[in-house]
């Protein structure tokens, strides 16, 4: 297999990094991009896009990893600098031009023009978006797709391994001089610390709130109908997957396959819905993984092969 790095520029003439694998006989009508998921690089939360590649490998799909502009080692600087607002505008499809531009990039250099797109929360959202306004996105790939959006009156809860991981880099920050002048300066993300701190004080005492809460309805993203639907009666297929202790999947569950039920179930053949057992929001878990690529391998050969790759009707049981 090859693996080279390669620089993709965006619409602003900015250069995004990636990575691009190389499986030997390639095929060439199709490939796919797995995108910086939020606010994090191309790699993903504990290496995970490394993990997920086998499926796509293994049938020969060859797989662009992209930082998009600001973030990891791609040129560019973001609009935001707190957390909270750097997520909000990915979820309102800040990056979706820029993964468009790798769509170009992959078919100016190998004549690609359809594509499988997506990966982790922020990633999935920003495939959706450019799904939306780029028929060359064949698939969209999404785990834990978020159907909220940060900033709304009522903040989305975070998952309990993006806090974890948010302290994880303040208590290392605490010895860093720069950080606490960057603190005194009043340039921190004071929301995101006030948010940790909350998580601390709730633990032990409260459950956190749930993203379906009553009173949460207008932090629902207001272009997720629109743009997931609209793929779908287009023929095009989709596989969304959820861990099961993920906050998200059960705001997805209620807020989006019980309400759709009835359109869902007119394109239920290109409308792939599974909750991996024991998993969170980041599917840290091997047998996540492992769970996660068998379901990923039997999407993908449906695609390859010309079939609808629907799972039928059984997810409409749970939602039902």
């Amino acid at each position: 297999m090859r693996r080279r790095i390669v620089i993709v520029r965006n619409g602003r003439g900015e250069g995004l990094q990636g990575i691009l694998e190389e499986p030997p006989g390639a095929r060439a009508r199709l490939a796919a991009v797995l995108c910086s998921p939020g606010a994090k690089p191309r790699i993903g939360p504990h290496r995970l896009y490394r993990k997920l590649l086998p499926p796509f490998l293994e049938r020969g799909i060859p797989v662009l990893r992209l930082d998009f502009a600001g973030l990891g080692d791609s040129e560019g600087a973001w609009p935001e600098e707190l957390l909270e607002r750097i997520y909000r505008r990915t979820e309102l499809g800040h990056c979706a031009d820029d993964l468009r531009s790798a769509f170009d990039w992959l078919a100016a250099n190998y004549g690609i023009g359809r594509f499988v797109a997506g990966g982790l929360c922020g990633a999935a959202i920003t495939a959706l978006h450019a799904g939306a306004r780029d028929a060359r996105l064949a698939a969209l790939y999404a785990i834990g797709l978020p159907p909220t959006v940060h900033g709304a009156r009522r903040q989305a809860a975070l998952p309990r391994t993006e806090l974890r991981m948010q302290r994880t880099i303040y208590l290392r920050k605490m010895r860093d001089p720069r950080a606490w002048l960057r603190l005194l300066s009043l340039k921190s993300d004071f929301a995101l610390m006030a948010r940790l701190l909350g998580d601390a004080l709730r633990r032990g005492r409260a459950a956190e709130p749930s993203p379906a809460d009553p009173g949460a309805e207008d932090d629902f993203n207001p272009h997720l109908r629109r743009a997931l639907l609209g793929m779908l009666g287009e023929r095009r297929a989709m596989l969304l997957l959820y861990g099961d202790h993920d906050p998200l999947r059960r705001s997805f569950e209620e807020r989006c396959l019980q309400p759709w039920y009835g359109e869902l179930e007119r394109h239920k053949d290109f409308f792939s819905y599974a909750v991996i057992p024991g998993a969170g929001h980041a599917l840290a878990e091997p047998a996540a993984i492992a769970e996660a690529n068998r379901l990923a391998g039997t999407w993908l050969d449906a695609l390859l092969e010309g079939r609808a790759p629907g799972v039928g009707s059984s997810w409409l049981l749970r939602a039902a």
